[in-house]
């Protein structure tokens, strides 16, 4: 488990600066755009797994309050993407980093 939880943290921290680099950063060239919706494609599947297995583990070891917690931050990033509209792209972004920052904290504390 904790090489699992150690692994989900950093992932988390990863994904969590890609966000808020798009989040401040307005991008000129389209390439640049490009590569940094690669970077962050790679990091959300890598959140997604991660975390995943973080919620398997944490269910198995009897942590139900922790799992749910889990896995509602997993399943946010498919209800934000049924939701979002390019218009309000910065709200919901700020709406994801507030879930990355809340299963941060989850799995700090399940140290």
């Amino acid at each position: 488990m904790y090489i699992v939880s150690i692994s989900a943290v950093v992932v988390n921290i990863l994904s969590l600066i890609i966000l808020l680099i798009g989040l401040c950063y307005n991008f000129k060239q389209p390439k640049n755009k490009a590569i940094y919706g690669y970077f962050m494609a790679g990091c959300m599947i890598s959140y997604i797994l991660t975390l995943s297995l973080a919620l398997i583990y944490g269910f198995f070891g009897k942590h139900y309050l922790f799992s749910f917690v889990l896995f509602l931050c997993i399943i946010s990033h498919f209800v934000i993407g049924k939701l979002v509209k390019y218009e309000a792209l910065k709200i919901y972004t700020a709406v994801q980093i507030m879930f990355y920052v809340v299963s941060l904290i989850t799995l700090l504390l399940s140290f």
